[in-house]
């Protein structure tokens, strides 16, 4: 059976592969500079030194420069976005001076539909653009090589058909074949995309996973203190779900942790990260809050959790949960902030009053 996952976008795509392209774009920009001058070369031998071959030199040394001039743009980074138009403008100037050339070439001369039929197969190869800039370029040469083939003079009308035939089938080709590469690109980066996530996040909620937590909270925690700024912690657990399994059945708790989990992230903050950290344990990263801001959100986290009773196995189940809160300080690092936090929770945990607030906890039993 196939794997079904969420394609990535085509901006998602471009932005993963813009170093790949830029590589791709400084080869491509090489190979065709070196290429001109064989090329320049064949249009002295066939035209000769006259004004045909200099309009087409002139051409061929402004297609030159303008890759001279992208190459060193592309080390000074230039966004991916405005090379993919330069490209696009160099590559139709190279087109225009190999058309000209062949416009330019004695009409018995037919040597030039050799490089046009690879010029359209390799366009669509190897500059990496979008498959619609590809399109309208390859579609576009194709057009004016015909009509050109249909000025020229051939030994038969044979000749003449397999020329065009084969015009045909390498732009179709390329075209084929770049939209092929494009779609493998897309279909494996989706893939890639995709694992990373599973790797990340809890199956069962979707909230990212303890192992992601704890990298999350090495980052957050390095830039907090770097900026001189707070960070609070809260750590919540969801109690009886042993119980509520019994009593109403096998997998009544996961249906229990995923509405939890919903109630949970509508109570958070856009920027709080909320994280799976146990079988009852849910963990929420608070970045720049105090005690006092951890405090109000955990209380306000807990009258959602428990406001109203959950529905599952037809029956309405009534969820507590109790919080510990933990405010990070200077020399703190993850385990121990962590620890300070579970240490709050133990607090709630042999709590009896109904709802405690604490320094750093609170319980709602």
């Amino acid at each position: 059976m196939a794997t079904s996952y969420p394609y990535v976008t085509d901006a998602e795509l471009r932005a993963q592969y813009q170093k790949t392209d830029q590589i791709q774009s400084q080869r491509v920009l090489r190979i065709l500079m070196w290429l001109s001058l064989p090329l320049l070369y064949m249009d002295f031998s066939i035209l000769g030194l006259g004004q045909s071959f200099l309009t087409v030199g002139i051409v061929r040394v402004l297609a030159w420069g303008y890759a001279w001039w992208l190459l060193r743009s592309i080390q000074r980074a230039m966004p991916l976005a405005r090379l993919e138009k330069h490209l696009f403008y160099w590559i139709s100037l190279v087109m225009i001076s190999q058309l000209m050339s062949n416009f330019l070439s004695p009409l018995s001369y037919l040597g030039h539909f050799v490089i046009d039929a690879w010029i359209c197969v390799i366009t669509s190869l190897v500059l990496p653009l979008r498959v619609g800039y590809l399109k309208h370029l390859a579609f576009a040469y194709l057009f004016v090589a015909t009509a050109l083939c249909l000025t020229k003079i051939f030994p038969s009308l044979v000749h003449q058909l397999t020329v065009l035939a084969i015009l045909l089938l390498s732009t179709y080709t390329g075209q084929v074949l770049a939209n092929y590469l494009y779609q493998l690109r897309l279909k494996l980066l989706s893939a890639e995309f995709e694992l990373q996530r599973k790797e990340i996040t809890d199956p069962l909620t979707g909230v990212v996973n303890r192992r992601e937590l704890m990298r999350l909270m090495v980052n957050e925690m390095q830039r907090h203190l770097r900026l001189q700024k707070t960070l609070s912690v809260l750590i919540f657990d969801i109690e009886h779900l042993k119980q509520i399994n019994s009593q109403f059945g096998a997998g009544t708790a996961d249906v229990v942790l995923v509405e939890v989990v919903k109630r949970m992230q509508r109570a958070t903050r856009n920027y709080d990260i909320l994280a799976r950290y146990g079988t009852e344990e849910f963990v929420v990263l608070l970045p720049e809050a105090t005690a006092e801001i951890a405090e109000r959100i955990a209380h306000r986290m807990l009258h959602t959790i428990s406001a109203m009773p959950i529905t599952a196995a037809s029956k309405e189940v009534k969820i507590t949960a109790r919080v510990g809160i933990a405010a990070m300080q200077e020399t703190d690092t993850v385990e121990v902030l962590l620890h300070r936090a579970e240490a709050d929770l133990q607090l709630a945990n042999h709590s009896d009053s109904a709802p405690v607030e604490r320094h750093g906890a609170m319980a709602f039993a």
